[in-house]
C-alpha cells in the first residue's frame, strides 16, 4: 500500500524543466516534447531557456472534456489562464499558441511602432535631382508578431510607394478556448458499483457466524448510496431439550459521506437501516417447527476502499448495528412461555469483498 501511494504522488507531481515548460497531463494526452514543438513551430525557434515558466496542467472533467489550467510567468508578468476542449490534442495546440503569442509579446513590445523617415542624404551619397526618383528604402525587418503595416514616406516631389509589408502572425492578445468555442455545460453523472462481500458477525444469532452479501449503488463526488442484501449462516442453540437453528436474510440501505482522495484510497462513513427476517428451525419434545422473526435494526460503520484498477477495488466495511424489532423464539407452555432464543439488541459486523466500478462521477 505505501508504495502504491508513493508511486502515485511521483505520478502527480510537477518536475522542473531547464527551459521552464512543466506539463502533467493523464495518461492519453500528448507529451510534452508535443507542447515544446508546437511552441517552436509557431514561434519560428525553439524556446530559450530561463525565457519563461509555464506550468501546464491537464485533467479529465468531463466524458469528451478536458481542462488546462496554465501559469505564465513572463519576466515577472503572471497570467492564468484556463482553456477548454473535447480533445486533450486541442488543449496542446492552444497552450501552444498562448505561449508564444505571450512571450514574442513581452520580447518586443515596440514591434507596431512605425519606421521613422529619413531625414536627409545618406552619407557618401550624391543627392539626387529634385526630378529624378528616389530608389525605395530597403524593406525593415519586422519580427513575427506585428501589427499595423509600416510604410516609409515619401520625398518631396516622389510618387508614394508602400514597402512591401512582412508575412502577418496572429495578433497579440489573450486567447480562450473556452470563451472562442464555447461548451455547453454537461449534466453531472453519478458513477455506479457493484459488490461482492463476505460476512462476519457476532450478536444477532446464537453463536458467532458467517455470511454472504451482495450490494450496489451510486457514486457522487462527495457521496455514495449504497443497497445491500445480506444472509448469514444458521447457528444452533439448545435449551429445554429444544434444539433451535437461527439465520438471518434482510436487505440495507446506506448512505456515505466519501472521505478520502477516492481516485486510490476512499473511507466511507455510513449511516443506514436494515431490515429483513430471523429464520429459525425449532427440533425437540413438541416436534418439529419452524418461525420467521421481525428484524430492523439501525446501523453505522466505517469503511476503506483501496482501487487496485481503474474499474476494480478491495472493500472492507467494519459497522455496529442496533435492532428496534428482533425475533424472539419461545417456547410455549400451558402456564407460562419459556423463551429458547432472544437475540441481542446490539450486534458487530465485518464485511470484505471486491467491488467493481461502472466510472466515477462527472
Amino acid at each position: 500500500m505505501a508504495g502504491l501511494l508513493l508511486r502515485g504522488l511521483l505520478a502527480t507531481a510537477p518536475v522542473a524543466e531547464p527551459d521552464g515548460v512543466q506539463w502533467i497531463a493523464p495518461a492519453g494526452c500528448p507529451t510534452r516534447e508535443a507542447l515544446l514543438a508546437g511552441i517552436a513551430a509557431r514561434r519560428g525557434r525553439e524556446l530559450e531557456p530561463g525565457l519563461a515558466r509555464v506550468v501546464a496542467r491537464t485533467t479529465v472533467v468531463a466524458p469528451r472534456r478536458y481542462r488546462l489550467e496554465l501559469e505564465l510567468d513572463i519576466r515577472g508578468r503572471r497570467e492564468n489562464r484556463a482553456l477548454v476542449a473535447r480533445t486533450c490534442a486541442a488543449l496542446v495546440d492552444g497552450a501552444a499558441l498562448l505561449i508564444a503569442l505571450a512571450v514574442d509579446g513581452e520580447l518586443d513590445p515596440t514591434a507596431a511602432s512605425p519606421v521613422p523617415p529619413p531625414t536627409g542624404p545618406v552619407a557618401g551619397e550624391i543627392a539626387p535631382e529634385p526630378t529624378a526618383q528616389l530608389e525605395p528604402l530597403p524593406e525593415p525587418v519586422v519580427p513575427p508578431v506585428s501589427s499595423p503595416e509600416p510604410t516609409v514616406p515619401p520625398a518631396p516631389g516622389s510618387s508614394p510607394e508602400p514597402v512591401q509589408p512582412a508575412p502577418a502572425a496572429p495578433p497579440v492578445g489573450p486567447l480562450d478556448l473556452a470563451s472562442a468555442d464555447p461548451m455547453p455545460p454537461s449534466r453531472p453523472r453519478p458513477g455506479g458499483f457493484l459488490r461482492l462481500h463476505g460476512l462476519g458477525e457476532f450478536g444477532a444469532l446464537p453463536e458467532p457466524t458467517g455470511g454472504l452479501g451482495l450490494a450496489g449503488g451510486l457514486l457522487w463526488p462527495w457521496f455514495r448510496l449504497e443497497l445491500q442484501a445480506n444472509y448469514l449462516a444458521p447457528r444452533p442453540v439448545e435449551r429445554l431439550q429444544t434444539r433451535v437453528r437461527a439465520s438471518l436474510f434482510a436487505a440495507a440501505v446506506l448512505g456515505c459521506v466519501r472521505l478520502g482522495d477516492r481516485r486510490r484510497f476512499e473511507f466511507p462513513v455510513c449511516l443506514g437501516l436494515e431490515a429483513g427476517g430471523l429464520a429459525g428451525v425449532a427440533d425437540g419434545p413438541s416436534g418439529h417447527r419452524t418461525a420467521v422473526g421481525r428484524w430492523l435494526a439501525a446501523t453505522a460503520g466505517l469503511g476503506a476502499i483501496v482501487r487496485v484498477h481503474p474499474r476494480v477495488a478491495l472493500f472492507a466495511f467494519l459497522q455496529g448495528l442496533a435492532a428496534f424489532q428482533r425475533g424472539t423464539f419461545v417456547l410455549t407452555a400451558p402456564k407460562e412461555d419459556r423463551p429458547l432464543f432472544d437475540p441481542g439488541i446490539g450486534s458487530g459486523r465485518l464485511a470484505l469483498g471486491v467491488e467493481l466500478r461502472f466510472g466515477e462521477p462527472r
